[in-house]
């Protein structure tokens, strides 16, 4: 997924959750043009044509929301109250129905097979973080990198990375990490932190500031970023 195709997604659901439908359409549309295979694209942008009166529309979204992810009861549940507006009960009852089997016959191999690949990944970050601690950090990022295929979405052990590859020198794949984290969760402080660090290292002093403000507005007692942050300010004044 580019950078263009992340911010649609991200911009089409921050705008989906605080209902203003018509920017949430217009970037969620322009992400579905390449990206086919998200169910949660598909559901929201089912509910939104409802909203608009597109039931046909609504129904074939949700019917692709269900076949990428055939146990999203939640797009089962939009498109059965879809069924039931039009009159189609019979429909809207097997819908239920049938999505009730599959996430029955599924969720408790998926919900083990989940705390297995934690746990996994939690080991391989523990191991880097031995080889940390004794300054071989070639072995840490591997093993980090051992973590994070089986746990993408692990914004912890992201941050570890980053901070592994920075101390190797390799800043631009530190920044991609943390991007990468950032987009995950936005709210995640280390990794604002660190990104901020790394846009300053870069001389990148706008962007750092806007991290630091960030992490600020969440955690205004955060020492590092107050820190930094007045020493970007005071650099930004002498190029006044």
């Amino acid at each position: 997924m580019d950078m263009d195709s992340k911010e649609h997604y991200k911009l089409g659901k921050e705008f989906f959750l605080k209902n203003k439908y018509d920017i949430a359409l217009h970037h969620l549309a322009a992400f579905e043009e390449h990206n086919k295979d998200y169910a949660d694209v598909y559901n929201m942008l089912g509910v939104i044509y409802h909203l608009f009166g597109k039931i046909k529309e609504a129904i074939k979204a949700f019917e692709r929301a269900l076949k990428i992810n055939p146990s999203y009861m939640e797009a089962a549940t939009n498109l059965a109250v879809t069924y039931n507006d039009i009159g189609q009960y019979e429909k809207a009852r097997n819908v239920l129905n049938k999505v009730k089997e599959s996430s029955h016959s599924k969720t408790l191999k998926e919900v083990e097979n989940r705390l297995i690949k934690a746990k996994l990944s939690n080991m391989h970050a523990q191991i880097g973080d031995l080889y940390i601690d004794i300054n071989n950090y070639d072995a840490a990022i591997e093993e980090y990198h051992k973590a994070l295929k089986l746990q993408p979405t692990f914004v912890d052990i992201k941050t570890k990375l980053a901070v592994t590859l920075r101390e190797k020198g390799m800043i631009a794949q530190a920044i991609r990490e943390l991007e990468e984290a950032k987009f995950i969760n936005a709210e995640y402080i280390p990794a604002r932190v660190n990104l901020g660090i790394l846009y300053y290292l870069m001389r990148r002093l706008d962007d750092a500031i806007v991290e630091w403000q960030s992490v600020l507005k969440h955690d205004p007692n955060n020492g590092v970023a107050k820190m930094y942050l007045n020493a970007a300010a005071k650099e930004k004044q002498k190029t006044v």
